[in-house]
């Protein structure tokens, strides 16, 4: 699963620690803890993240079909706007003017939706990015992370996820270095997994949720708390 287009889930919130090392019984090792997923820059003032509608739609075809290298069906969509796929699927609108505060325009624009992400629950407790894009034109901004941050924090609440995985396209060496930075790990390969494209293969990324990724985003609060 390429950048400009997809991504996956973590395990319990503070659990997910490696056991470290051993040391002499009067000096333990110290732990150190996990980087975090969402180590981003501010968004930027003209972002809105918005749910899928049905308005949205066609805009939310024409991103993946720019991105990505391969299609998606009907029922693909359709299902988006059904539990328990709407709740983790996200939209991000650029407005030409910034959203809170500043300078507006006198002439009314509509925003122009330019990236979204769109999961759904595996089982043990797995976050899985089905697609994440985003236009070339709008990348360096943090947004792609961003969304991730704000899905993932809705899953944990919601689902009680405790990791983040995806797949990305063997080819997509970009994509693959996108997941790398954010602390994902490569746990397998699937040779045959786009039928259509060449090279088919796909490799498996997977990110444990940790207690300072939700930290990252403020709404995470009261579930660390909880």
């Amino acid at each position: 699963m390429p950048l400009a287009r997809r991504v996956q889930p973590p395990a319990s919130l503070s659990e997910h620690n490696h056991a470290p090392t051993q040391g002499r019984a009067s000096e333990p090792a110290p732990k150190r803890p996990p980087a975090p997923l969402f180590s981003t820059p501010p968004l930027p003032e003209n972002v809105e993240f918005a749910p899928l509608t049905h308005e949205l739609i066609p805009s939310f075809k024409r991103i993946l079909s720019l991105t990505l290298p391969v299609s998606y069906p009907a029922v693909f969509f359709t299902e988006s706007m059904d539990e328990p796929f709407h709740s983790i699927t996200l939209m991000a609108l650029w407005h030409p003017a910034p959203v809170n505060g500043g300078a507006h325009s006198s002439i009314a624009q509509e925003p122009r939706l330019v990236g979204a992400i769109r999961c759904r629950i595996l089982p043990s407790a797995n976050l899985y990015i089905s697609t994440i894009s985003l236009l070339a034109p709008y990348r360096s901004h943090g947004i792609a992370t961003h969304l991730l941050q704000k899905v993932a924090a809705e899953a944990v609440e919601l689902h009680g996820v405790r990791c983040v995985t995806a797949h990305v396209w063997e080819a997509n060496e970009e994509g693959l270095e996108w997941y790398k930075k954010r602390g994902f790990d490569i746990v397998g390969k699937e040779d045959a997994y786009y039928h259509k494209l060449k090279p088919q293969g796909a490799i498996l990324v997977r990110k444990w949720i940790g207690v300072a990724d939700l930290l990252a985003h403020p709404d995470a609060v009261s579930v660390v708390d909880r």
